[in-house]
């Protein structure tokens, strides 16, 4: 059955309210703005496909990046009273770069609060409303690069300001290091061809964010973000 033939038949069955009415369970290990959250974005990103041969929906990769943020943040004691807006800010992390700017941040930080417009903020490289008036590919990630650094280390090296944006990112990264090695894998240097940054400036921009979050990062992420960079390297 398609995608739109079930939306079809839930659009069409007895029950009046629907996923609008939605109760979460009592013990639920999360609340209703999770699922409000999932909605929000597939609606943001629904024109929008992926840097693949199969121009996978978009959706998915906000997806997977949430799922990587609860995996690997679960249980971290430094996150434990924060990990739902960190799941939340994972599914909406690209939401405010790719469609619409400050206004479509000040949207999210209306719809589910400070804390998790600001790790989409820290997320994402470039908030202007125009995409035309970005800076250009390598300024625009060296200063995202830069601020990441200062998110990840104090001045004096001795205090991480802040885990959890920095978690987000990481795994947004390690997401797209994965896709990408398994395009190397199978298009080889020609897979480079569809990143503004090509192959040096791809693998040096990875690596690159890698050093900056480092200190951050458990050495479970750490090491799985280390071992994608080793698969794309030439």
């Amino acid at each position: 059955m398609s995608l739109d033939s079930e939306a079809s038949e839930m659009e069409s069955s007895d029950d009046p309210g629907g996923a609008a009415d939605l109760v979460m369970p009592p013990d639920s290990r999360y609340s209703v703005r999770l699922p409000m959250a999932l909605a929000y974005a597939a609606t943001q990103h629904a024109a929008q496909v992926r840097k693949d041969p199969q121009q996978t929906p978009y959706i998915g990769h906000p997806m997977t990046v949430a799922a990587l943020v609860l995996e690997q943040g679960w249980g971290d004691e430094r996150l434990n009273h924060e990990i739902e807006e960190l799941v939340i800010a994972a599914i909406l992390h690209d939401v405010a770069e790719d469609q619409g700017g400050e206004p479509k941040l000040n949207e999210i930080r209306a719809m589910f609060g400070d804390r998790v417009a600001e790790v989409v903020r820290l997320a994402s490289d470039s908030l202007e409303v125009n995409p035309d008036q970005k800076p250009a590919w390598r300024t625009r990630k060296e200063d995202h690069i830069a601020r990441v650094n200062a998110l990840a280390t104090s001045a004096d090296g001795d205090q991480i300001r802040d885990p959890g944006a920095c978690l987000v990112i990481a795994c947004d990264k390690l997401h797209n290091l994965r896709s990408t090695a398994m395009g190397v894998n199978l298009d080889g240097e020609a897979h480079f061809d569809r990143f503004s940054g090509g192959a040096d400036g791809t693998r040096w921009y990875y690596r690159s964010m890698y050093e900056a979050l480092r200190p951050a990062l458990s050495p479970r992420i750490s090491t799985l973000i280390s071992e994608q960079l080793d698969a794309i390297s030439a």
